[in-house]
């Protein structure tokens, strides 16, 4: 009974982080080179980016949390927490590039100073 009330969301939760991250990625991937400081860029990539990281983390916690508290889990439950740890660990590769370009391209010599 407990697994089904954590089900839906964990499911939900890991949606919203998923739509999130593609946001950062995309606009990180679309903006680049970042040549102008901006804070409005340094909150969606630098700051929501490393939030969205950190609770990922803790969904793929959650996910694995959950699965071992099932005294006898399905094998399409072990499949799908497999599958939730796969996805959090390509999402923190992915903002984790995103996060280091963006910063990257700002300490950058060749861009000219912050304005």
């Amino acid at each position: 009974m407990e697994k089904l009330r954590e089900a839906p969301w964990l499911a939900v939760s890991g949606a919203a982080l998923s739509a999130l991250s593609i946001v950062i990625i995309l606009y990180t991937a679309s903006a680049e080179p970042f040549t102008v400081f901006r804070s409005s860029d340094l909150v969606l990539i630098g700051v929501l980016g490393a939030i969205v990281s950190a609770l990922f983390v803790s969904f793929a916690v959650a996910c694995v949390r959950g699965y071992l508290r099932v005294p006898r889990p399905s094998r399409l439950a072990k499949v799908l927490v497999c599958a939730s740890v796969l996805w959090t660990a390509i999402n923190l590769v992915c903002l984790g590039i995103s996060i280091r370009a963006y910063f990257q391209d700002l300490t950058n010599p060749n861009f000219g100073p912050w304005r």
